[in-house]
């Protein structure tokens, strides 16, 4: 059986048993499709099927697409990796925030890991009022001491730096959109869906494993799918947690990576480098999240959404889901079909009543 048909096969069953509402699944290896799979349904209602053309939430799987962004302005000399933000951003620099590097920011070691306060969905969309939050905020540990994830945060600050750097003036989701989707994702992925896109796009539903939500909710913990089904921050360019994109979309962007279509060899390598000491609650390079010592790399998002790519077998794996996971058999299937040099088949059961693996 091929990857294609075995993974087709997998995603029916968990879509039968109710594991899955709809999702996409995507292997590519050497630039080419190995497997371009979906199935279900865009809602709970269960009436219009999920395409290739479906678009899903991605939540944080989306930082790895506007860190290439970024580090475009970076190869081309904008943007500089060791330079103290304060001379790019001097509000920034308060509440021992003065010595944060642009290199700690893309590595999630700023300190400034505590999500901002927010009164309602569109106050987050309100760029100057997030980012006046974010300059106050106050370092949770020494900059540069630690890997700590800066979650929703790094919108603002990852997305000020390259506003402030960018030589063009452009906005944001124009930089983004010039310099790492129109290339080879166009139509695919997006940080602010238009008309068209919107009309594509699922709706999320909460797992009913998750812990139950409060009425009203008290932070971003608890409202992740109503945030990301509100009109309002799906028209909105935060890229730190509002990319909306198809699993093929993501990867087809990894696979330009791997063949150095978007960056140079040096960059990413340097991008994979892995400086993570023992204790650090999280690792990544420059902007994306790595493993095996940087051999594979890419980032995953709030609900189960993943893209990772592995250098030494040309390997991108890319999942979309609408039905906000808590079993993790996705990502563990990702990692497995990742592991693999020359995949043929997927040797595991899965029981179509369960949409679980046999064991």
């Amino acid at each position: 059986m091929s990857v294609e048909e075995e993974i087709r096969s997998i995603l029916d069953a968990r879509v039968s048993a109710g594991k899955e509402i709809g999702v996409q699944f995507v292997v590519m290896k050497d630039g080419k499709f190995l497997a371009d799979v979906c199935a279900g349904f865009t809602d709970d209602s269960c009436k219009k099927a999920v395409s290739g053309d479906t678009l899903f939430p991605v939540f944080s799987t989306g930082k790895a697409f506007c860190a290439t962004a970024a580090l475009r302005l970076v190869e081309r000399g904008e943007l500089e990796l060791d330079r103290p933000v304060r001379e790019i951003w001097p509000e920034f620099a308060c509440n021992g925030k003065e010595q944060v590097t642009v290199r700690q920011i893309f590595m999630h070691r700023s300190g400034v890991c505590k999500r901002p306060f927010y009164q309602n969905h569109r106050e987050i969309a309100n760029w100057s009022v997030m980012l006046q939050r974010v300059e106050k905020a106050v370092a949770e540990f020494p900059p540069g001491s630690r890997t700590q994830y800066q979650s929703v945060n790094y919108t603002w600050l990852l997305g000020e730096l390259m506003l402030r750097s960018d030589s063009k003036k452009r906005t944001l989701q124009q930089i983004i959109a010039q310099e790492a989707i129109q290339p080879y994702s166009s139509g695919m992925i997006y940080f602010g869906v238009d008309e068209e896109a919107a009309s594509r796009t699922v709706t999320l539903t909460r797992n009913p494993d998750f812990p139950k939500a409060p009425n009203p909710a008290p932070c971003w913990d608890y409202e992740l799918e109503s945030i990301m089904n509100d009109g309002a921050i799906r028209r909105a360019c935060l890229p730190g947690f509002n990319c909306i994109a198809s699993a093929r979309g993501m990867a087809l962007h990894f696979s330009a990576l791997l063949d150095g279509r978007l960056l140079g060899k040096d960059i990413l390598d340097e991008a994979r480098r892995d400086i993570s000491q023992p204790g650090d609650l999280a690792t990544h390079g420059l902007g994306y999240s790595i493993q095996e010592g940087g051999d594979i790399f890419g980032h995953g998002g709030y609900g189960g959404s993943q893209v990772l790519a592995n250098v030494r077998t040309g390997m991108v794996v890319a999942y979309a889901c609408n039905l906000m996971q808590s079993d993790g058999c996705m990502r563990n299937q990702l990692q497995t079909l990742l592991a693999n040099d020359q995949p043929k088949e997927i040797r595991q059961q899965w029981d179509p009543k369960t949409g679980q693996q046999v064991r």
